[in-house]
């Protein structure tokens, strides 16, 4: 399963989906669509906002890995990525806080 998979069964989960097909029909694409992101991993952008924000996460989280994945140097894609990690950091600054 690629990275994003990850938060494709995050979704799933919290929007208590049966199935990818449930969650293609959520998104409003085709099942083998969703069956292609789940290989590639990569979500457009409009389906990086719509995921984000139905999990509660900083859309910068998922825009800044996309970026990378569709880098065309590898220059751009390690600021991506750099980026990626620090976005996914603050966020578990912030929940480790949050429970103090």
């Amino acid at each position: 399963m690629s990275y994003v998979g990850t938060y494709l069964d995050q979704l799933i989960e919290k929007k208590n989906l049966k199935s990818d097909s449930d969650l293609a029909n959520y998104l409003q694409i085709s099942r083998q669509h969703l069956s292609r992101i789940r290989i590639e991993g990569v979500l457009s952008e409009e389906k990086c906002l719509i995921v984000a924000s139905e999990l509660d996460i900083n859309p910068l989280e998922l825009l800044s890995y996309m970026r990378a994945k569709k880098a065309k140097s590898e220059e751009a894609r390690k600021i991506w990525m750099e980026l990626h990690k620090k976005t996914k950091r603050v966020k578990a600054y912030i929940l480790l806080n949050s429970n103090s």
